[in-house]
């Protein structure tokens, strides 16, 4: 088990540093000490060469599952060679997945605190759209929320704490975030990245699957959840459920006596068939 993380979503993990960082390590691939990728960051005028300190956004990869540390060098995971790989040619599928990964890496380690946080902003503002986005309501909600759920008092919580989670659902397309005025609105949204639903799918799946049965049927509750994890509006789960039956061929979808599936054999990797 891992420390207890803080309920802080770190605000200085920017998508465009955090882009140029996972090709930079697929391209030194693990051959490379931080010093020298930072050099290599130089040799291609990458935007990140500017930062004087990586290690927040390093840990924040490493606590997203997609870096880990091999003998004191940047590698990355096998999840983070298939967003490696994947958004190398298509960059606008990496805020899906750090989008993924951030909402669902709470459920398989209960300390990542962050995660929860992060989480529970997408979810109230899902509930609530179409809404304005109001940071300190939001700081107030993860503050008050914090201490029923864990008893823990005056937790490091701030508006910095939303950006780290706006900075994200900004970077998303379609947009969830559109600016109104001088303020910011949440919408949900009438469609994702197949990668993006066919992960939450699975990750939905997993917690309704039973041993009986390899079919889990959609329940209005289970449709509503991948909704949340993609930001979608519920109307549109069934075509991107057609979607994703049409791309992957571990998704089995039956529409006799209500929609159901089933999920054999699906790992990150698949994303990349």
């Amino acid at each position: 088990m891992t420390n207890t993380s803080g309920f802080h979503v770190r605000h200085d993990l920017l998508p465009s540093h955090t882009y140029e960082i996972i090709i930079l390590l697929r391209t030194i691939n693990g051959s490379g000490t931080l010093e020298e990728i930072q050099q290599v960051a130089e040799q291609h005028g990458f935007t990140v060469r500017n930062r004087k300190d990586w290690s927040k956004p390093l840990r924040s990869l490493m606590e997203l599952g997609i870096v880990h540390s091999d003998k004191k060098r940047p590698v990355l995971t096998e999840i983070g060679r298939v967003v490696a790989h994947l958004t190398a040619f298509q960059p606008d599928l990496l805020p899906d997945f750090i989008h993924f990964l951030y909402y669902t890496c709470y459920d398989s380690d209960l300390e990542k605190r962050f995660s929860w946080s992060y989480r529970l902003i997408c979810d109230s503002l899902w509930n609530s759209a179409p809404c304005v986005v109001n940071r300190d309501k939001l700081v107030n909600l993860v503050t008050a929320q914090a201490l029923a759920a864990f008893q823990v008092n005056g937790i490091s919580f701030s508006v910095n704490s939303v950006y780290g989670v706006l900075n994200w659902l900004n970077a998303l397309e379609p947009r969830c975030i559109v600016p109104q005025l001088d303020e910011q609105k949440f919408l949900r949204r009438a469609y994702c990245s197949v990668e993006l639903f066919m992960l939450s799918l699975y990750h939905v799946f997993r917690f309704h699957q039973d041993a009986d049965t390899p079919f889990v049927p959609i329940t209005p509750n289970f449709r509503k959840k991948v909704c949340q994890i993609c930001l979608l509006v519920p109307e549109f789960f069934s075509e991107m459920l057609d979607q994703a039956d049409a791309n992957f061929d571990c998704l089995q979808v039956r529409h006799e006596r209500g929609d159901r599936i089933a999920i054999k054999d699906f790992s990150w990797s698949v994303l990349e068939s």
